[in-house]
């Protein structure tokens, strides 16, 4: 951004967090102060910030522009995927578990078995005779767009899918991520999903959080579409 402002040339930074916001916040950053300057300097001199929803702000950035959620697109795909799992997945709550491969290790997976409205379902590695893992089959945002609920760690790809099909999620409390502070302002004041501490989410205490999040409705509360918007700035720029 420094070689194209130089050069006069306009750039967009297109970011819903910069990485100037997440390293200056880790406990180390006082010792690092090189690098935290090197990084404000590079980010200041972009044109604009395109900044999707659930964003962090900065001061280093002096031209904003909000847009709604990029998000991908996904096919409801839910009378296949009942089909596909059989009986015992009629006429329940579909929960889509989405942690990662790292995040799945930390959770009591006996306690969900209390759940006994719902049908969970993952491509996640866990093993587990109440939950049913999927192969690739079964693309995640196809999950995501056909499931009644998702549970999640809260990351910004899957919750922009989510609200993009409509879906209430619950998730994690993050501290360890600075970014998660957007997170938490966003689902609370949008009213789309469920936070839970830490220690009660890892134990699979999830019975209340999953019910709250069945009242909770989506539709119309979240800005989308931010690929097109961003495709008209850029446009404007260009002419």
């Amino acid at each position: 951004m420094k070689a194209a402002g130089n050069l006069k040339i306009p750039t967009i930074l297109i970011g819903n967090f910069t990485w100037h916001d997440i390293y200056s916040h880790f406990p180390e950053s006082p010792n690092e102060t090189y690098l935290i300057q090197s990084l404000a300097e590079e980010y200041s001199h972009a044109t604009l910030q395109i900044l999707p929803q659930c964003h962090l702000d900065n001061k280093i950035i002096h031209h904003k522009k909000e847009v709604g959620f990029i998000f991908n697109n996904a096919k409801n795909i839910k009378n296949k995927l009942i089909s596909f799992l059989g009986k015992t997945a009629e006429n329940k709550t579909l929960v889509f578990i989405y942690l990662g491969e790292h995040g799945t290790h930390a959770v009591n997976w006996k306690n969900i078995e209390e759940n006994k409205d719902c049908f969970f379902l993952t491509r996640d590695p866990i093993k587990h005779p109440a939950i049913h893992l999927l192969d690739e089959k079964f693309s995640y945002h196809d999950l995501i767009a056909s499931s009644d609920i998702i549970l999640t760690k809260g990351g910004y790809s899957t919750l922009a899918t989510a609200f993009a099909n409509n879906k209430p999620v619950v998730t994690c409390e993050r501290n360890d991520f600075y970014e998660f502070e957007a997170v938490r302002e966003y689902l609370q004041n949008r009213q789309v999903g469920i936070i839970v501490k830490g220690a009660p989410f890892y134990q699979g205490d999830w019975q209340e959080p999953i019910k709250e999040a069945l009242k909770l409705t989506v539709k119309n509360k979240v800005p989308l579409n931010g690929e097109i918007e961003i495709a008209e700035i850029a446009q404007q720029m260009l002419s």
